[in-house]
């Protein structure tokens, strides 16, 4: 008789755990949402306020206490038809090659200090001291070192090696490749900080495991670490994608000013020679519009392509797994 009320209750206790349950509201407290007016109006006056003054002045011929006269688009028409323009657009999407070794270089770096190496702590201090010292001391310093009469020069040569004595910062085709190492060496500590972090934050475990199955360290390097930290290695990236567009300056300004001509000119430094040096304010404020529309499309562009084409390929791969 007490069996079939027993089973009764279970079937409704389980009923009970299958019912969906109402779900709880989360409610803010009562005007909790008037403490984000105030970083909502600083931010509007802060950073979008001047963008749209800045594109409501890219239609003028902008002339800063003066008369400006509306032109519409004729500043952006000027832009797109001047080769130096498309010579600055090339430098900055050249110092993108170098994108892939400041995102690979500190996240080896940084895994090869999780290893069994006396005094991680100490080598990780070594390699962030350049990202503490400013760019235009670091700029003057490389600038000296590697002028045509400086040490590294004057040193190959005495070492006989006259071939490698070489005009590093003068040279068309040597200044931005010597430009992209500088600013590896320079940010390099930063990136193995923060990957090291990353990687501090994945169970051990899984390394152990893999080292069980017989992978090797280039095959837990991109099979196992990368893929567990995949958000600190995208946010890295874009954080050098961005810098590429807008950090550059001072390296620029201290290093070359630009040259040889422009091969080393980028977006940033090209503006800021237009609106302080020449005084093209209305061509200055266009150039700096397109800028803008670099910095936010280039990452997106990245986020993108990749996922289409998994999303291409995924079908054939999936063909070819079943065969």
């Amino acid at each position: 008789m007490t069996g079939r009320p027993r089973q009764t209750h279970e079937v409704g206790e389980r009923a009970a755990r299958r019912a969906p349950r109402p779900r709880r509201e989360s409610r803010l407290p009562s005007g909790a949402l008037l403490f984000l007016v105030p970083l909502v109006v600083l931010e509007i006056a802060v950073f979008f306020l001047p963008l749209a003054y800045l594109l409501f002045r890219s239609f003028y011929d902008w002339q800063p206490g003066g008369v400006s006269t509306f032109i519409g688009v004729g500043n952006y028409a000027e832009l797109f038809v001047d080769p130096e323009f498309w010579q600055v657009v090339g430098n900055q999407l050249f110092y993108l090659i170098g994108l892939p070794l400041w995102v690979v270089a500190p996240l080896v770096v940084a895994y090869l200090l999780r290893e069994n190496v006396a005094r991680p702590g100490l080598w990780r201090s070594i390699y962030f001291f350049p990202a503490v010292m400013s760019p235009a001391i670091v700029g003057l310093v490389f600038r000296s070192l590697l002028s045509t009469s400086g040490p590294v020069d004057s040193l190959l040569r005495g070492l006989g090696l006259d071939a490698l004595a070489l005009p590093w910062l003068t040279d068309e085709d040597l200044v931005k490749p010597v430009i992209i190492v500088l600013v590896l060496w320079a940010g390099f500590g930063t990136g193995v900080l923060i990957f090291s972090a990353a990687l501090g934050a994945v169970p051990q475990e899984i390394f152990e495991a893999a080292r069980l199955d017989g992978a090797g360290f280039w095959k837990e390097l991109w099979h196992i670490a990368a893929p567990c930290i995949r958000p600190t290695v995208v946010l890295w990236t874009m954080f050098q994608v961005i810098s590429i567009f807008l950090f550059m300056f001072s390296w620029i300004y201290v290093l070359t000013g630009g040259g040889p001509g422009l091969a080393s000119a980028t977006l940033d430094f090209a503006i800021y020679q237009k609106f302080m040096r020449f005084g093209f304010f209305g061509a200055a404020a266009a150039e700096s519009v397109v800028l803008i529309v670099m910095i936010v499309l280039v990452p997106v562009i990245g986020l993108i392509v990749p996922r289409l084409f998994r999303a291409v390929s995924g079908p054939g791969r999936r063909e070819e797994d079943r065969a």
